[in-house]
């Protein structure tokens, strides 16, 4: 994988997931990224624009995906999955919190696409909502690819201090260990979601 694949898959999903889209998987892009920035392939600071860039485009596309062509089908989707009154509740919680709430979607996926489709839906200030967009895509962004960057240079620490002497069942181990990481917390996730 190249730089320029990692920039292109990291403008283009950040560009899906600003558009509204819900249940994009966007970590593996930033790690990627973070690989390639701790090995000096890739610009610290490229990865951070070329992501808000796009996340920023896909904000302005789902703004006007909400204020113009798709108006109906999201109207009709806000009131079938939050009830006949949903909307009205989304419109007081738009114009009761709007800034903070253009700004925090970006932080929290819950309410990313529903504050990024009634902003459009009820017609936020353009400049307002890009402005405040563009600063919540460049935290975010920010964020997530310095602590992807950061984690990078730790984990390829210990894996190169781990490989010199690193043998066979050193290795069996290793992935034994994961694996019960990983039933342990399919588990604890089970007893608590039953709980």
């Amino acid at each position: 994988m190249t730089a320029v694949n990692v920039y292109l898959a990291l403008f283009g999903l950040l560009f899906m997931i600003g558009t509204g889209m819900p249940g994009i998987p966007f970590q593996p892009v930033y790690l990627a990224a973070g690989y390639l920035i701790e090995r000096g392939e890739m610009s610290f600071w490229g990865a951070v624009m070329v992501g808000t860039a796009g996340n920023l485009l896909g904000n302005l596309i789902g703004y006007w995906l909400g204020s113009s062509p798709g108006r109906g089908i999201i109207e009709r989707f806000f009131r079938q999955g939050w009830g006949p009154d949903g909307l009205e509740k989304t419109r007081k919680w738009l114009e009761r919190y709007g800034v903070a709430t253009v700004f925090l979607a970006h932080w929290f996926g819950p309410i990313r696409t529903p504050a990024i489709l009634a902003a459009g839906i009820f017609r936020m200030n353009p400049g307002i909502y890009a402005f405040y967009s563009a600063l919540g895509a460049f935290s975010w962004t920010l964020a997530w690819q310095y602590a992807s960057w950061k984690g990078a240079h730790y984990f390829l620490g210990w894996w190169y201090f781990y490989r010199q002497f690193a043998t066979w069942w050193l290795d069996a181990l290793l992935i034994l260990a994961m694996l019960a990481a990983t039933a342990g917390f399919i588990y604890y996730c089970r007893y608590w979601y039953r709980k």
